[in-house]
């Protein structure tokens, strides 16, 4: 088995992923994601570098994914920001909902705040 090195026995079950190549089965419980360890014998798998992948982390490693609405990112122009990636449209501020991409904002209890908003609610007086 490719994923945990033990051998195949005779009339067990075993999967082929076309693939990944000719030389290569796996026990039917070993063909899992090597990210999440979901099971891939009846999914859509996808074959990178030597390793398995689910669909979610496939593209996970193809494309950034949105902090705001789980989606992939497919633009080239995004922001990243609290150590995440965002749509522009989507990293937005707290209270106001205004875009903040590009422009300056200060966070407050973990939440990014436009400066406007800080200024009118949470600034000391």
């Amino acid at each position: 088995c490719y994923h945990c090195k033990l051998n195949m026995k005779e009339g067990d079950p075993a999967v082929y992923a076309e693939r990944a190549g000719y030389d290569k089965l796996w026990h039917p419980g070993c063909f899992v994601c090597c990210t999440c360890g979901e099971l891939l014998v009846d999914m859509i798998y996808f074959w990178k570098n030597g390793k398995l992948y689910c669909g979610r982390h496939y593209c996970d490693s193809e494309r950034p994914r949105c902090a705001g609405c789980d989606e992939l990112i497919f633009s080239n122009e995004y922001t990243l920001a609290e150590g995440q990636n965002w749509h522009l449209k989507h990293f937005c501020c707290y209270d106001c909902d205004c875009v903040l991409a590009g422009i300056t904002y200060i966070t407050v209890n973990d939440k990014p705040v436009c400066k406007s908003c800080y200024m009118k609610s949470h600034a000391v007086v």
